[in-house]
């Protein structure tokens, strides 16, 4: 159920584990307007959209296509096929994780698209911009951090036109606790899509995969989350 507490939200939804969670979360805090899936040209865009498209129908929350191919375009990373998406090493920590986060890394991926969602949040008279941010993953990727969200939200104050302001409600939680809470308030987990590749089913082996993979283990969600055989 939409909360009415006249705090309208846009959520960035990718169809994922962390906004799908955030997304729950934020349900009856926020009356949430719209949901916002970006199509930057990364591999797995279309789908990562099927997927955000069946959570947002699940919430009854309209779901808002923006396809910014440009970023996809001019960026080195290997999620936008640049090069091979590398496979996760379980256990990879030092130079290895390093390297590997590298690889993955879209060059000012999270700053754009959340600037993205700040400017339509402000068009709608939204005051908040919902994401599924994480402190497991904001230990390699920085734009996933409280700092990126702090730093963001000073910019937003004078940018944004009108008062809008990043809430992610999954940041301190790690991928096991983010299972927990996906769990306690019933997500769809059979809509979610974690992967960087496409295909038919996840793939099982890419970060994402690996992480999601490892934090269902042992739980109810195990059995419901479905990856290509290995």
């Amino acid at each position: 159920m939409k909360a009415d507490n006249g705090h309208g939200a846009v959520i960035l939804l990718s169809g994922g584990l962390d906004s799908t969670v955030a997304l729950a979360m934020s349900q009856g805090q926020f009356r949430i307007d719209t949901a916002l899936f970006i199509d930057y040209g990364q591999l797995g865009a279309g789908r990562e959209q099927v997927a955000a498209s069946a959570v947002a129908s699940h919430y009854q929350i309209p779901l808002r296509v923006i396809p910014i191919p440009w970023l996809g375009e001019m960026s080195a990373s290997s999620l936008t096929g640049a090069r091979e998406i590398p496979d996760f090493p379980e256990g990879a920590t030092g130079e290895g994780l390093e390297a590997l986060s590298r690889s993955v890394w879209v060059e000012n991926r999270n700053g754009i698209i959340v600037n993205i969602a700040a400017a339509l949040a402000s068009v709608l008279g939204c005051e908040v911009v919902i994401t599924g941010f994480n402190a497991e993953e904001a230990r390699t990727f920085p734009d996933n951090s409280l700092e990126f969200v702090e730093a963001v939200n000073r910019s937003l104050r004078i940018s944004a036109g009108t008062p809008v302001r990043v809430e992610s409600p999954t940041i301190s939680m790690n991928k096991k606790e983010i299972v927990a809470a996906g769990i306690g308030l019933g997500i769809p987990w059979e809509t979610i899509w974690s992967c960087y590749r496409p295909g038919i089913t996840m793939c099982g082996r890419c970060e994402s995969c690996s992480r999601l993979r490892m934090a269902v283990e042992g739980t109810p969600a195990a059995g419901r989350v479905v990856f290509e055989a290995r």
